[in-house]
């Protein structure tokens, strides 16, 4: 039987999460990012959706929420993949759905960059198991549950994919992308 983890928060994870098991995969459901190591340790998991967390609008400045945002909400995705990719059977489907928006209506918000943040981490998981096939997807909000559900444990078409099908040249350019970011000594922002 197919195991899909889901991580995230909403009422979107408890969707997602019963697309899944009528997939017919057994789901490890984790709405909190603090219990998410134990949550997946000894496990191995054929498949990984990872939902945007839920988060509460924190007091102060644009700035300040703005900074909020990007670490407890896009920067924390990163945290949770470093530790679910250990738990990562070899060709599990990974799936990174988008959609999580900034906590503030008056802060400023660009949906480009929080996709393109979401394409980084995709790039990034799969460099790390490079030239092992990782397969990594990035989806936008208007996936529907079933097509999440889907795509992650194969039982269907869904939408469009982000790689292409030349595996052998996508595992050496990550290893080769990998060796590159592993070995920069500085780098500055």
């Amino acid at each position: 039987m197919t195991t899909v983890l889901v991580t995230g928060g909403g009422e979107r994870l408890e969707q997602v999460t019963a697309a899944v098991r009528a997939a017919g995969a057994e789901t490890v459901v984790v709405d909190d990012p603090g219990r998410l190591g134990e949550a997946v340790s000894g496990r191995t998991f054929d498949g990984y959706v990872q939902l945007p967390v839920a988060m509460t609008p924190g007091e102060g400045s644009v700035v300040a929420k703005v900074e909020q945002f990007l670490t407890q909400g896009m920067l924390s995705r990163f945290r949770a993949a470093a530790t679910v990719l250990p738990t990562l059977a070899p060709g599990a489907e990974v799936l990174l759905v988008g959609g999580q928006t900034n906590v503030d209506v008056d802060a400023p918000d660009d949906a480009d960059a929080r996709a393109a943040m979401l394409r980084v981490l995709a790039h990034a998981l799969r460099a790390e198991r490079a030239p092992e096939r990782l397969t990594v997807r990035v989806a936008n909000s208007s996936w529907t549950a079933e097509q999440i559900a889907a795509k992650v444990t194969g039982t269907g078409h869904s939408g469009p994919t982000d790689q292409g099908p030349d595996d052998a040249a996508i595992g050496k350019a990550y290893a080769d992308w990998r060796a590159e970011v592993v070995g920069l000594a500085r780098v500055e922002f």
